[in-house]
Formats: structure tokens, sequence, C-alpha cells
């Protein structure tokens, strides 16, 4: 089995770069997805400006067919007390959503497939060796057991914060921060109003999250250091709970939309009855990002801090400077790989510049540890082993 490109892993980054490669005439693609579209994930917020990037994907209409919940804006609790809006009333592009992540998924999945792409779920790597002839030689078993092995003239690595592929032939992950998030959902009651807004509200262990979606529910977040999320206990239900009834304005909203009482059952089997499910949310840049034959998109290539809701949006814009990358290499140009590259680090660059200012913004608890590490910490590190022990 041979095929042009290789697409290890079938999220956003993953099919969006499916879709942008057929765009480019490329024809033989391959996206390996080790699930099925039904775990739940973390992360649902796109900026107005989105839709720009789903029209060039030539999806944009599809998409607004499947009816995520629409997002008029943001409230924040930062660097002081009371509640500031950002709303999106002025923004040329109009509104941004709240995704269903996993229909979200499973979507862009479906326009690659519609659109010639060979996906295959419920199959993972067992081995990617290079062959200088034919690029790489890569061994898939799916879940009966059964290996098959194909080539690819050019490997994608899409696999997420592992970023799996692009470590196995050398990369590093530089890092700036390293978050732990602990996450669970609210149903509404049928009767009752959220705002369409982002609610976002800084304590002193870190920060509170919370955002309606569709179907009726809310996600509710609170990020924070690995080491405080266990001291705290907040990867327990009983402490997580607790520490947000003590919150001033989330808690307050969901008690007057009547979802405080109605928190939806444990979303992950290996949790207990309703803990929170609980996920490192890194921020890192690899320190290549390219090579011979690969490179990688989304969050393999450059991760960013939730509070800045570019996941989403940074994987599809990732996706159409991929596709061209790829491209100009097939017709013998590598330089298309050397501005990819330069094109993430700079990205990467303004990010942090971002981010470095909005922490600097909360100065109301200058001996916390949480909010000392983000205000120290502003430059990228040496890699390093994150480990959660919860």
């Amino acid at each position: 089995m041979e095929y042009d490109v290789a697409i290890i892993g079938g999220g956003p980054g993953g099919s969006a770069t499916a879709l942008a490669l057929r765009q480019q005439g490329i024809d033989k693609i391959l996206v390996v997805e080790s699930g099925y579209y039904q775990t739940i994930r973390i992360g649902e917020s796109i900026p107005p400006d989105t839709r720009i990037l789903l029209e060039e994907l030539g999806i944009l209409e599809d998409f607004l067919k499947e009816n995520h919940e629409t997002c008029f804006g943001s409230c924040s609790s930062w660097g002081n007390d009371e509640l500031g809006y950002n709303d999106f009333l002025f923004n040329p592009y109009g509104n941004g959503w709240h995704l269903d992540r996993r229909r979200f998924n499973a979507f862009l999945a479906q326009k690659a497939v519609e659109r010639g792409v060979e996906l295959h779920c419920g199959t993972k790597v067992r081995s990617c060796d290079r062959v200088l002839s034919e690029g790489f030689q890569l061994q898939l078993m799916g879940e009966d057991n059964q290996t098959q092995v194909i080539t690819a003239s050019f490997l994608v690595d899409a696999t997420g914060i592992r970023a799996s592929f692009a470590r196995r032939l050398g990369a590093r992950k530089l890092f700036l921060d390293q978050l732990i998030c602990a996450i669970a959902f609210f149903e509404l009651p049928p009767d009752s109003h959220f705002a369409k807004l982002t609610l976002l509200e800084a304590v002193e262990y870190g920060w509170w999250y919370v955002a309606k979606l569709p179907n009726n529910k809310l996600a509710t977040v609170v990020a924070s250091e690995p080491s405080m999320i266990k001291d705290t206990g907040l990867h327990r239900m009983e402490n997580w709970r607790a520490y947000l009834k003590e919150t001033k304005h989330i808690s307050k909203e969901l008690a007057d939309c009547g979802a405080i009482d109605n928190l939806s059952v444990s979303l992950t089997p290996q949790a207990k009855a309703q803990d929170p499910m609980v996920c490192a949310a890194p921020s890192f840049q690899l320190d290549q990002t390219t090579g011979n034959g690969w490179l990688a998109v989304g969050d393999a290539a450059s991760a960013f801090d939730p509070i800045s809701s570019q996941g989403i949006y940074k994987a599809l814009w990732d996706s159409l400077k991929a596709a061209q990358a790829i491209a100009s290499y097939f017709q013998g140009d590598s330089r298309g790989l050397q501005e990819y590259e330069s094109l993430i680090a700079s990205r990467f660059d303004n990010y942090l510049t971002q981010r470095n200012y909005f922490y600097k913004m909360e100065q109301r608890w200058p001996t916390s540890p949480f909010w000392q590490r983000r205000q120290e910490r502003t430059g990228l590190e040496k890699e390093e082993l994150l480990v959660v022990g919860l």
C-alpha cells in the first residue's frame, strides 16, 4: 500500500491537513486515527475569524449546518474583582462558536473522506522507519491485531501534544508552561438561559472557565499547577465542587441558571463516579517542526495555553500552510518546509508576547506560586518530563 502522504492523527489538524492537501491536487492520502470519534474532547471555543479558514478549506457552509453553540464574546474577572466584557458585536466576522468537539472532529474527518481521503480508525502505528527510496514505511495494527505495512512519501505528525513521530524523528519540546486542567460538565435545566459568552475567573491557585456547549451542557474547567491540583484535591469531585462554590462569579452564574446541582455523570471510564476529567495543557514549541519528508501540525508543532482559545484555529491555520509546503516539496522545492517552520516559530513568538502580557495583568496574589511562576517564566526551556501523579 503506497501513499503520497500519511497523516498520523485524525483530529482537527490531521483531517484539515488532508482536506487542504486534496485542494493542492494530492490524491493518495491516508489518515491514521487510533479512536472512533466517540471520546470526549476538550477545547471547544473558536473565534469569529475561524470562518475564514473553514471557507478556505471549502467546508464553511457545511459547518454552519452543524448548528454548534453561538458565542458572542467573553467576560472575565482578571486583574480585578469585577467582570469586564469583550464581545464580538463589532467583529467584522460576526460571532464565534462553542463546539461539541466530538461531533466537530467527526465532521472534519467525514469531509475528508467525502473528498477521497482514506481514513483508518481504530488503528495504531506500531513502527515507523525511514526508507530512502520511498520515504517512510509504517506498520499499522487494527483493533483485531491484524497488521498492515504501508509506505508514504511524506509523513505528517498530527498526534497532538504527544508529538510522537516528530520526537521519534529527532525533534524536542521546548516548554513555556505545563498546566493541568480538571473538567466537569453540567446539565442545564430545559427552561434555563445561560449567556452565550465565555466566562473566565482568576483565583489564587489558577483560573476557572465555563462555556455553554450544544445539547444544553456547560463545560466547567479549573486550570492550575500539577502539584497544586494534587495538593488541593481538585482532581476529586468533592474538592472540585467545593472550590467551585467559592468562586465569586462562576458559582453565581451556575446557581442562577439552575445548573450547580445538575452535574453530569463522569465521562471517563477510568475515573471514579463523577470525578472530573484531568488532562495536561502544556505550552511548548518543537525545536524543529519540519524535516526531510515530514512536518508537524497543530498541537504536535506547538501548543498554546488553553486560555488563548486558539487550539482549533491554530490547527486549521497550520493545515493550510502545511499543505502548501508539502505540495512544494513534491515539486522538488524544499523552501516551502523552511517557510512553514518560520511561520510556526513567528506565530509562537507572538503568542508568547501576548501570553506574558496577559498573565502579568493579574497582580492580586503576589505570593501565590501559580502566579509567581507564570510571571517569572517568560521564555522556553529545554524538554522536561511532566509528572501529574494523580
